[in-house]
């Protein structure tokens, strides 16, 4: 929890710092058509299918069951794998960008020609590498450090954003910018394929010669549900937007989306939670131990529904002020549209959470379909009741959903863990805090014995 909090402070504080720098050194033109070159490639992050996060599962499965000769297998076929599907898709973008009028279309004037070029083919260069980063991270997990494979990636991201600041203080530009980004992030994936060699044995014995496709094809479908998974995200995203905007005003649209960032403030950090919780779900299954996958499934649930409910209270008393100092006076938190998207939150942290179980062991394929389906049902729903309740009528079809959701994913999670019954789940969430003082006990006697050793 610790390192996936510090990965969040990490991105929190680069965004801060460079948006301003940029603004400072390159001007709001420049740095506005660098923001639209950076779009363009940051949508091959999906040109894996879910692959890194299947094959991350799988490969804590088989180093918990110690079948480490099907792990070499895994981690080879997934590099391979993600490398050839990232060539065949940056190679088609990339064709189709210098046949058409992208700079045109885009309304790119300062940035020339030959630097976006430049700077789109380093994008999709670090792009690319994220993507192997990503994947070499799940060895970590697999092995139970997945805190240390958090903080190379996020050691990885401070680097570059060093790289940044030097740049374009010094007068870089953007191809510029965009090739340093590339070349730390090679330099970051280089440096943890020699960390794990040096720690995990059975890493060392990689080659192209343990590729085996049949497994890649066995894991399609729980990849291609991750991607499900995104594009539901997406559509809920993008989607609430492109409605607001064809039914109501852009006023609605300034007020909707200011609302909905405070309510995914809370999702990111109910994130840290799920996250972190997700290896030891993989393990706990992995091994047989099913008791302690019903413990950590409650006390995940119930962590992140208190803290969610908690943080809604906080936001129902004092969201007025935050949003009145945020944005100037120029959004309220209009009701009842803040307190329904506020329940959409609480149910979505439930049902998200418990779907950890099934993710951890590629076992949400069903999940993903409900979820990509609930999101167009909640906007076709959205799109009935707009004109008639404005925007609480699109949150109204939120929270519908996502109620329907709980139900749909708590069977789901339940079926897994075979003992767990709805009943003691529910009433541990609500009763059971005992861990708490345990956790205390625990922490009282590390110290104690750490400091008898020293």
């Amino acid at each position: 929890m610790a390192a996936n909090a510090v990965g969040q402070a990490t991105t929190l504080l680069i965004q801060l710092i460079s948006v301003p720098l940029l603004l400072y050194y390159w001007g709001t033109a420049y740095y506005g058509e660098w923001l639209l070159l950076f779009t363009v490639p940051s949508y091959l992050s999906l040109s894996d299918v879910g692959l890194v996060s299947a094959v991350a599962n799988e490969l804590a499965v088989s180093s918990a069951q110690q079948a480490y000769r099907r792990s070499v297998v895994l981690l080879s076929s997934g590099l391979m794998a993600i490398g050839y599907l990232s060539l065949l898709t940056t190679t088609g973008c990339y064709t189709v960008l210098s046949t058409v009028p992208y700079q045109h279309w885009l309304g790119i004037q300062r940035i020339t020609e030959e630097e976006s070029a430049r700077t789109l083919i380093a994008l999709m260069a670090y792009v690319v590498l994220c993507l192997q980063q990503e994947l070499l991270s799940g060895v970590y997990r697999a092995e139970e450090q997945y805190a240390t494979g958090r903080l190379w990636i996020t050691a990885t991201r401070l680097a570059e954003f060093f790289a940044l600041v030097l740049l374009v203080v010094s007068g870089g530009e953007a191809h510029q910018v965009a090739l340093a980004f590339a070349l730390v992030r090679g330099a970051g994936l280089l440096s943890m394929w020699v960390d794990c060699r040096r720690r995990f044995t059975w890493v060392r014995q990689l080659h192209p010669r343990y590729v085996e496709w049949p497994v890649i094809r066995n894991l399609l479908s729980p990849a291609m549900s991750f991607l499900v998974f995104a594009l539901a995200n997406a559509a809920v995203l993008q989607g609430s937007i492109l409605l607001i905007g064809a039914l109501l005003t852009p006023v609605h649209v300034v007020t909707y989306t200011a609302l909905r960032t405070l309510n995914n403030a809370i999702r990111q950090l109910v994130g840290v939670v799920t996250f972190s919780i997700w290896p030891e779900f993989t393990l706990a299954i992995a091994q047989g131990f099913t008791h302690t996958a019903i413990k950590l499934h409650r006390r995940a649930c119930q962590l992140t529904v208190w803290f969610t409910a908690g943080a809604i209270a906080g936001l129902e008393l004092l969201g007025g002020s935050i949003l009145h100092y945020w944005t100037n006076g120029a959004v309220e938190p209009e009701q009842p549209l803040f307190t329904l998207m506020l329940l959409a939150t609480l149910l979505y942290t439930f049902w998200n959470t418990s779907a950890t179980t099934l993710i951890a062991v590629n076992r949400h394929q069903s999940v993903a379909l409900w979820f990509l389906m609930g999101s167009l049902g909640a906007l076709g729903l959205g799109a009935l009741l707009l004109p008639q309740w404005g925007l609480a009528g699109l949150a109204t079809g939120f929270v519908v959903v996502d109620a329907l959701l709980v139900w749909v994913v708590l069977r789901q999670s339940l079926r897994l863990l075979e003992e767990e019954r709805m009943r003691g789940l529910l009433q541990s969430m609500v009763t059971d805090f005992g861990w708490i003082r345990q956790l205390k006990r625990t922490g009282r006697a590390t110290s104690a014995t750490k400091e008898i050793e020293s």
